[in-house]
């Protein structure tokens, strides 16, 4: 017999196997498994069972393939949390919209008719009649507006008044009157006032909604980051658990070859289908945890219950990619001080209290207002005695419009009023809190500032450990693939066993997971960084509108 020095040492374990079991009885004996109804089953009948794919409350015909920038526009246009803060921006539109509405001019309309009779035993009520009647027909029109600029009120009245009665000289008798009258705030409300303080804090407001929204929308934006490459991780993991699935398949029908020539103790069949079974079951953990991934990302862009992308796969097109980030902790802290919604939104906050103490230190001062008016009149009607009524007020209405026009009986009036307060408490202490306010936000605008640097540094010194994360699993990957193959070929001169080679499988799906992890951790702290500098939409290209209505004035 002539056989190679590389087989005899396996021919030899074959023999004394071979010897150990005729010696116990049971050389004739197959060695049986356990099936999950209790039947034996014979080495020879282990086959590899196929893993199923994912189809629970999937349709199979349903499949998306979405690169990054597709799911945070899907996020942006179905996202309900973002739908709420438009709809918050529109709110606010429509207070701005509500407060400017004040100074819209108010026209004013009286039409009344009033008919009287009250006994009469006056001797010179007019009339010998022992009731003086009186009809009175009032059709009088007016005009209010405020004026924003100054807090001034301007006001236009025109009076109509047409009465009959038995005690004039006129009846009917027509009283027509124009007059105009403006009155100005001299020191309390002449450089603000409630209604421009109230117009103040609506734009503030607005600009308040607009940065919220966008803060909100960069922190969703940011979770679909974070979902997305949860996603393709676990995608990816279930191709490496399945990939080890293949492998330790693999060494189980080879080992049955073996079992079979005599080469190889049965046993070595029954640790290779052992270690199949335990990885189908991490298969099935790693399904598992794609299902949870795909729902997590699909929660951040469905706009309800009855959305299509439910039953729907979704691919991520993405590549587990190394994008260099090179930022200084100066120039990302610059950045964040730039572009951070909850800066801008303490800075709102700081204008609105701003105008709070502009309107309470102006109430602290005494009303002092000017007021103007100019009125003419006019007269007419049917003379009961045309002898002692002038011939210019005899006629009708029109008569009456004549002698109102002519100006002849102008009534002209200008004054100051002056109230001044004692001690003025409320307006003293309103002030003074809004003062202590402003402090406090000052405080806050500092906290939030250091808290800012501190999650930068945190951030950058993440992606430099993780990028070291990643070669180093890069390099530990390489190896445990070396160590399997050399195990592989020992095992095929005989110089290993089974299990150091499915250990090396096992090696080397953990050292694969380990580096998918590194790399998925490293996109995740990108996105982190992005959305701490806010510039998670300027870094994908995306421009996000908070859809402010044209109509409205925001000035």
């Amino acid at each position: 017999m002539n056989l190679s020095s590389q087989k005899l040492p396996r021919l030899i374990i074959a023999v004394v196997s071979a010897t150990i079991l005729t010696l116990s009885g049971v050389a004739q004996t197959p060695i049986p498994t356990t099936n999950q109804q209790g039947a034996g089953i014979q080495i020879g009948q282990i086959k590899p069972r196929p893993i199923p794919q994912r189809t629970k409350g999937l349709d199979p015909d349903k499949i998306v393939r979405w690169s990054l920038k597709d799911a945070i526009l899907a996020a942006l246009e179905n996202n309900v949390d973002i739908m709420i803060e438009k709809e918050n921006v529109r709110l606010a539109e429509y207070d701005l919209f509500a407060a400017r509405g004040i100074y819209d001019p108010t026209f004013t309309s009286t039409l009344s008719f009033s008919p009287q009779r009250t006994p009469n035993a006056f001797a010179f009520s007019g009339t010998s009649n022992k009731a003086v009647t009186t009809n009175t027909f009032v059709y009088n029109f007016g005009m209010i507006h405020p004026v924003e600029k100054t807090g001034g009120t301007f006001q236009a009245n025109f009076n109509n008044n047409r009465n009959s009665s038995n005690t004039n000289l006129l009846s009917p008798a027509y009283n027509p009157s124009f007059s105009a009258s403006f009155t100005q705030p001299l020191k309390r409300n002449f450089k603000t006032d409630l209604n421009r303080r109230q117009i103040k804090i609506s734009r503030k407001r607005l600009d308040l909604s607009d940065a919220t929204f966008r803060q909100r929308a960069i922190q969703i934006i940011a979770n679909v980051q974070q979902a997305y490459w949860d996603l393709a991780f676990a995608i990816k993991d279930e191709e490496i658990q399945r990939e080890a699935v293949k492998l330790a398949e693999t060494q189980l029908s080879n080992n049955q070859r073996q079992v079979e020539v005599g080469t190889l103790a049965p046993i070595d069949v029954v640790t290779a289908a052992t270690s199949v079974e335990t990885r189908r079951t991490q298969v099935f953990s790693a399904m598992n945890a794609v299902s949870q991934a795909e729902n997590t990302l699909k929660q951040l862009v469905v706009n309800g219950p009855d959305s299509e992308i439910w039953n729907t796969k979704i691919e991520p097109a993405e590549q587990f990619e190394i994008q260099p980030v090179n930022l200084t902790i100066d120039e990302a802290f610059k950045l964040a001080r730039q572009n951070r919604p909850e800066l801008n939104i303490l800075q709102f906050q700081k204008e609105i209290n701003d105008s709070d103490s502009e309107y309470f230190r102006d109430q602290t001062k005494p009303q002092v207002d000017a007021f103007a008016s100019y009125s003419i009149a006019g007269l007419a009607g049917e003379p009961v005695d045309a002898t002692r009524v002038s011939p210019d007020f005899i006629g009708g209405y029109p008569t009456s419009l004549k002698n109102l026009l002519s100006n002849k009986y102008p009534t002209f009036r200008v004054g100051v009023s002056i109230a001044i307060p004692w001690k003025n408490k409320i307006a003293e202490a309103n002030l003074g809190r809004s003062i202590v306010v402003g402090r406090q936000l000052d405080l806050q605008v500092r906290n939030t500032v250091q808290g800012i640097e501190a999650q930068i540094r945190n951030d950058l010194q993440t992606i430099e450990l993780v990028r070291l994360r990643v070669e180093a699993s890069r390099l530990a990957r390489d190896y445990a693939q070396q160590q399997l193959s050399g195990e592989e070929k020992r095992f095929q001169a005989g110089l290993s066993t089974t299990f150091l080679v499915l250990q090396r499988q096992t090696d080397l799906a953990q050292a694969k997971g380990t580096e998918l992890r590194a790399l998925t951790d490293y996109n995740k702290a990108v996105a982190q960084l992005q959305r701490d500098i806010a510039t998670t939409l300027s870094s994908n290209n995306i421009e996000v509108k908070s859809e402010a209505n044209p109509n409205d004035e925001k000035k």
